[in-house]
């Protein structure tokens, strides 16, 4: 028995609306990873908890809606983010990607530069992004950087053979970010 469609509007719903789309930009366009296409939708004490991921990262956020669980094919239209009937697919089992051990490295004052021009733009985040490299010994896609909200977040890294990097919203509980590093 199908239920009724979920629908997230701008107007109605603007912080859950952003929380999708951040989570939306981890989502594969075109991959032999079928997951890589769903967005993963959980329970969550309050709400829910959504999950995408395209393998190289991890995007996750709550919502303050409560969502049926399963995994969905979310469509971004000019007024809102519809969710449609959840898929029979298979999700991978994010939480191992999580690290638990994460040394904590600092924090970063994270976002797109607004003043100045396109290269003294791009001169300011190339040198966060050295800083965030520097600091925390894990060099990631630089662009998954720019895909994150311009925000406040703490960083974490893990060294050793499984190296990842992770990005906590300091200002939204429960968003963040997992980063597998580029290959060297």
């Amino acid at each position: 028995m199908k239920g009724k469609e979920v629908s997230i509007t701008k107007a109605e719903n603007s912080r859950d609306y952003e929380r999708v789309l951040f989570c939306m930009k981890a989502m594969g366009r075109t991959a032999a990873a079928t997951f890589v296409r769903y967005m993963h939708v959980e329970n969550a004490r309050k709400g829910s908890r959504i999950v995408c991921t395209d393998g190289k990262r991890l995007h996750v956020a709550n919502l303050s809606i409560r969502i049926p669980a399963g995994n969905y094919q979310p469509k971004a239209t000019g007024s809102g983010i519809c969710f449609g009937q959840p898929v029979e697919t298979a999700f991978p089992a994010w939480r191992n990607v999580v690290p638990e051990d994460a040394a904590f490295k600092g924090t970063m004052e994270l976002g797109w530069p607004e003043t100045g021009t396109r290269s003294e733009r791009e001169e300011k985040f190339s040198r966060m992004y050295c800083a965030l490299q520097s600091d925390s010994g894990v060099s990631v896609n630089m662009g998954f950087l720019k895909d994150l909200p311009s925000a406040k977040w703490k960083v974490f890294a893990r060294g050793g053979q499984k190296k990842l990097l992770m990005l906590e919203n300091s200002e939204e509980k429960e968003q963040f970010a997992v980063f597998v590093p580029l290959a060297a």
